[in-house]
Protein backbone atom coordinates (compact mmCIF):
# COMPACT_ATOMS: atom_id res chain seq x y z
CA UNK A 1 0.00 0.00 0.00
CA UNK A 2 1.34 3.37 -0.70
CA UNK A 3 1.12 6.39 1.49
CA UNK A 4 1.94 9.37 -0.46
CA UNK A 5 -0.33 11.32 -2.95
CA UNK A 6 -0.80 12.09 -6.26
CA UNK A 7 0.72 15.66 -7.06
CA UNK A 8 -2.28 16.37 -8.58
CA UNK A 9 -4.77 14.87 -5.11
CA UNK A 10 -1.71 17.21 -2.78
CA UNK A 11 -2.56 20.09 -5.26
CA UNK A 12 -6.01 20.24 -4.79
CA UNK A 13 -6.40 19.54 -1.49
CA UNK A 14 -3.63 23.03 -0.63
CA UNK A 15 -5.77 24.93 -3.29
CA UNK A 16 -9.31 24.15 -1.27
CA UNK A 17 -7.28 24.74 1.70
CA UNK A 18 -5.28 28.17 0.36
CA UNK A 19 -9.51 28.93 -0.42
CA UNK A 20 -10.39 28.34 3.01
CA UNK A 21 -7.95 30.73 4.54
CA UNK A 22 -8.74 33.47 2.14
CA UNK A 23 -12.45 32.75 3.32
CA UNK A 24 -11.68 33.07 6.76
CA UNK A 25 -9.70 35.75 6.01
CA UNK A 26 -12.35 37.72 4.42
CA UNK A 27 -14.49 36.58 7.28
CA UNK A 28 -11.68 38.10 9.77
CA UNK A 29 -11.62 41.55 7.82
CA UNK A 30 -15.62 42.15 8.31
CA UNK A 31 -15.40 41.57 12.13
CA UNK A 32 -11.93 43.22 12.58
CA UNK A 33 -13.77 47.00 13.80
CA UNK A 34 -15.88 45.20 16.05
CA UNK A 35 -13.26 43.83 17.71
CA UNK A 36 -11.13 46.74 17.87
CA UNK A 37 -14.17 48.67 18.99
CA UNK A 38 -14.97 46.23 22.23
CA UNK A 39 -10.91 45.69 22.82
CA UNK A 40 -10.34 49.73 22.58
CA UNK A 41 -13.78 49.68 24.64
CA UNK A 42 -12.23 47.32 27.32
CA UNK A 43 -8.83 49.17 27.28
CA UNK A 44 -10.29 52.38 27.97
CA UNK A 45 -12.67 50.68 30.81
CA UNK A 46 -9.09 49.18 32.19
CA UNK A 47 -10.67 45.49 31.94
CA UNK A 48 -7.57 44.26 29.46
CA UNK A 49 -4.06 44.79 29.24
CA UNK A 50 -2.60 45.97 25.72
CA UNK A 51 -1.55 43.56 23.67
CA UNK A 52 1.64 42.71 21.32
CA UNK A 53 1.01 42.16 18.03
CA UNK A 54 3.17 39.30 16.54
CA UNK A 55 3.39 38.15 13.10
CA UNK A 56 3.75 34.38 11.99
CA UNK A 57 3.72 31.98 8.92
CA UNK A 58 1.65 33.16 6.14
CA UNK A 59 0.10 29.50 4.88
CA UNK A 60 -1.48 30.75 1.72
CA UNK A 61 2.20 31.95 0.41
CA UNK A 62 3.59 28.86 1.78
CA UNK A 63 0.89 26.64 -0.13
CA UNK A 64 0.87 28.27 -2.87
CA UNK A 65 4.92 28.05 -3.14
CA UNK A 66 4.46 24.57 -2.68
CA UNK A 67 1.85 23.91 -5.44
CA UNK A 68 4.29 25.89 -8.08
CA UNK A 69 7.03 23.66 -6.89
CA UNK A 70 4.40 20.33 -7.46
CA UNK A 71 3.13 21.63 -10.81
CA UNK A 72 6.67 22.37 -11.72
CA UNK A 73 7.73 18.64 -10.48
CA UNK A 74 4.71 17.63 -12.99
CA UNK A 75 5.96 19.50 -16.17
CA UNK A 76 9.41 18.74 -15.65
CA UNK A 77 8.30 14.66 -15.13
CA UNK A 78 5.89 15.04 -18.63
CA UNK A 79 8.16 16.48 -20.76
Amino acid sequence: MNDSISNRAAIEMMTRCKHEIQSLRAQIDRLKPKADAYDNLAIVLSLLPRQSIGMGEDLVWILDKRVRELKSDETTSEA
